[in-house]
């Protein structure tokens, strides 16, 4: 079994207060320290393999962290949100930008090949990534979409076939993300300013909902998936 530590998204990981909208709605905590698992006697393989972590509204990034051939990625989202940062993925224009910003910490980090890992807000913006095709030059095995807020972001989903995905839901969401609530009146982020409900959101994704470890909204960063994606 290999260990992959997380960094956080720019906050203490220990922390266990957290803050709250004006909605109610609470903030994004960072993610607390993960142990993905890789199945033992998986090869090392050659180049460098991450984890692309894309935090909720209300979060931040952090610093690149390597462990045991690993790199754990976690960019900082493209605009304000509830006192810190989230991820805009639409209009097209805003949809380019995010793209860009994770391209560009893949780069960075050196990764040639990657796990995208999104939570909430970053999950329905990994859904997103996922919808129109991306692929990161190749280099992307799969995305986990963790807790994602519920939009129309997945409408004419179009996934890569070399790329897989994951759907994984608390139900911690449930009573706001309704078909066709309000985004505005609960201070969510979401295209087209309503919710679709997760059933539909499954459908359009064409995956199944797994159900989280967790019934609040937490974010699941040791999903089996992670691990066996970036080591194949």
């Amino acid at each position: 079994m290999v260990v992959l530590a997380s960094t956080g998204c720019g906050s203490d990981p220990s922390a266990t207060s957290t803050p709250s909208t004006s909605s109610g709605t609470p903030a994004e905590s960072p993610p607390p320290t993960s142990t993905v698992g890789v199945p033992d006697g998986t090869p090392p393989g050659d180049g460098v393999r991450c984890v692309l972590r894309l935090h909720g509204k209300g979060g931040t990034g952090g610093e690149t962290f390597e462990a045991d051939g690993f790199t754990e990625v976690s960019p900082t989202g493209n605009a304000d949100g509830w006192g810190a940062r989230q991820w805009l993925y639409f209009p097209d224009d805003a949809y380019v930008e995010a793209r860009d910003i994770v391209a560009t910490a893949a780069t960075e980090a050196g990764c040639t090949r990657l796990v995208v890992n999104g939570f909430s807000n970053g999950a329905a913006f990994a859904a997103k990534l996922w919808c129109r095709g991306e692929t990161f030059d190749g280099r992307l095995a799969g995305v986990v979409i963790d807790d994602p807020v519920p939009d129309n972001g997945v409408a004419e989903c179009s996934p890569p076939t070399d790329v897989a995905g994951a759907l994984y839901w608390t139900g911690g969401l449930e009573s706001d993300a309704q078909p066709d609530a309000d985004c505005a009146l609960i201070d969510w982020t979401c295209e087209g300013g309503t919710t679709v409900g997760i059933e539909a959101y499954a459908a359009s994704l064409g995956l199944d909902i797994q159900p989280s470890p967790f019934t609040e909204h937490e974010w699941y960063v040791d999903a089996p998936e992670i691990g066996a994606w970036i080591a194949s």
